[in-house]
């Protein structure tokens, strides 16, 4: 009789228990936030990455009735500082600004103590910094289509100046060789500084940069830009075209600008998170700031954020493959 009591017993307590857990799990997404929100930036304090998120984090904290705090973790690639976030309790006061590292880490084979799709959950790609294909002011084309052609009569093509070997810059230059049949070789600098610096005093023809911060040169005449790698013009280059404008293939590449947050973060506390993100960023004066800075702003949904970043894995890992890139 004992046992037959027992059972039922415990049955209903655990159910009682798996309700009462349950409840309070709701109620603890539904109070969100009850403390002060860390915003880990995995970059140095006034790089861009930085001065996106200290733009934004404001307006967030008011529509969150809470603190958010910007902690700079540079190193390791923005990869510690993901891990950290990866590890951290997954109830929406950890949140991680991400860059384009978030998906060409993986595309370049870059091994992490994390998957990018598995153990964080997106939330929005707020900005991106679009890619600009420049020129120096002694190179004889004036569009993309003469610039390709140049590139056919150079017995070995032009040389192309990055930031390094696995930037964007890189990748999306042979991303443009496989798209508009553009002739180019690679040259590797230490940063875009250096290699904006060679393209002015006409040590290369072509470089591929960030409007942030080749536009500063473009606006002050000293660099030419044929073409945004983006689907619609900048109001800071209001004068660039698109490829799709100078004629060739819709081909897109930018410097990523997101927020991620762990895996298994309630969807509700996401919801809120985006909801207010949505709310500072659409703010009249933060979107002029973003825009006079060059970035485009995007402000895209989770889902559409998840997708992006397949997209992206997919694209450049093909990339990398075919051109046999390696990491520095």
């Amino acid at each position: 009789m004992t046992i037959v009591y027992l059972r039922p017993i415990l049955w209903i307590a655990a159910l009682a228990f798996g309700f009462i857990g349950s409840t309070f799990a709701q109620s603890g997404a539904d109070n969100f936030p009850v403390k002060t929100i860390r915003l880990i930036v995995p970059y140095a304090a006034g790089g861009g990455t930085d001065l996106v998120m200290r733009a934004i984090a404001p307006g967030m904290s008011e529509a969150l009735g809470q603190a958010i705090v910007v902690e700079n973790r540079p190193g390791a690639g923005t990869i510690s500082a993901t891990e950290a976030v990866v590890r951290a309790e997954p109830d929406g006061h950890v949140l991680l600004a991400v860059g384009a590292p978030i998906y060409l880490n993986t595309a370049l084979g870059i091994k992490t103590p994390y998957d990018p799709l598995k153990d964080l959950a997106p939330v929005s790609l707020l900005v991106n910094n679009t890619v600009l294909l420049l020129v120096g002011p002694s190179v004889n084309a004036k569009n993309v289509k003469e610039l390709v052609a140049l590139s056919k009569l150079q017995k070995s093509g032009l040389s192309y100046a990055s930031a390094g070997t696995g930037s964007i810059g890189h990748l999306a230059g042979e991303l443009l060789k496989a798209r508009i049949g553009i002739e180019m070789e690679h040259i590797p600098y230490k940063g875009s500084a250096p290699a904006l610096a060679d393209l002015m005093g006409g040590q290369l023809p072509v470089a591929i940069d960030a409007i942030i911060p080749s536009g500063v040169q473009v606006k002050a005449g000293k660099v030419r830009a044929l073409a945004i790698l983006a689907s619609e013009r900048s109001p800071l280059l209001p004068d660039v075209p698109t490829l799709a404008e100078a004629g060739f293939p819709v081909t897109e590449a930018a410097a990523t600008f997101g927020l991620m947050l762990p895996a298994k973060t309630p969807a509700s506390v996401i919801a809120k998170i985006h909801a207010a993100m949505k709310k500072a960023i659409t703010n009249p004066a933060t979107k002029k700031q973003l825009d006079d800075m060059g970035y485009q702003v995007v402000a895209n949904t989770p889902e559409q954020f998840g997708v992006y970043l397949r997209e992206q894995i997919a694209t450049w890992t093909k990339i990398v493959k075919d051109n046999k890139i390696k990491a520095d």
